[in-house]
């Protein structure tokens, strides 16, 4: 190969390199912020139970509140990219 197609196929190889670390980064941040969105409606959830047992009145409140975080969640979740 001349040193001209071999800048070229070099220059090719690192920028593929570079994307797939950006790819895998991001990948990384969505199951980070997936985990951490599991673990929190995972907290609201019981909480929202125990409530429930303990005053029952509030039941569609805590349902509600527990319902937006986990659509928020999911749509942040979608977002990242």
């Amino acid at each position: 190969m001349s040193l001209g197609i071999q800048r070229q196929t070099r220059r090719e190889v690192e920028q593929i390199q570079r994307r797939a670390v950006v790819a895998k980064l991001t990948e990384d941040g969505r199951a980070l912020l997936s985990n951490v969105a599991l673990e929190h409606i995972g907290a609201l959830t019981a909480m929202e139970q125990h409530l429930i047992t303990i005053a029952p009145l509030g039941e569609a409140r805590y349902r509600e509140i527990v319902d937006s975080y986990t659509l928020g969640a999911a749509a942040a979740i979608r977002r990242w990219h």
